[in-house]
């Protein structure tokens, strides 16, 4: 797994106003925020150049995604907003085309998993957006 610099993550708290305290082990996803999911998709597209920064925001915005999507299962009744989420995935991957970048789409696309229980809410919308940037699922 390729990681960004040890910094990048406390500019990204910064930005997004949230904690970020060394004993975070699974920092930022402890700090998602489904009410703040639009303000996570924004600050991932001010950012896409920076692969490190669109690292950690990644994982911001498709926490606060899976998150919303616990609470209001159905996709299709978001069509808005899981669009804009796969529209910034694809945003920040041609931005960038960072290795780094491309293993944390696979990893949220859950790309070995066959079941819907074996898989995120949120692996069919990163899977939409690894077809549209023709990475295979």
């Amino acid at each position: 797994m390729i990681y960004p610099g040890a910094g990048s993550s406390s500019r990204v708290a910064q930005l997004a106003n949230i904690a970020h305290e060394h004993w975070m082990q699974d920092w930022p996803i402890e700090v998602s925020d489904p009410a703040r999911l639009d303000e996570s998709v924004c600050l991932l597209l001010e950012n896409k150049a920076d692969w490190e920064l669109s690292f950690w925001l990644l994982d911001l915005a498709l926490q606060s995604a899976e998150d919303d999507l616990l609470i209001t299962p159905a996709q299709d009744e978001l069509p808005e907003r899981t669009e804009s989420l796969v529209d910034a995935l694809v945003a920040v991957w041609e931005a960038t085309q960072a290795p780094g970048i491309a293993q944390r789409l696979g990893y949220w696309a859950c790309t070995e998993a066959c079941a819907p229980d074996e898989m995120f809410y949120v692996s069919p919308l990163v899977r939409e957006a690894r077809r549209r940037i023709c990475h295979s699922t």
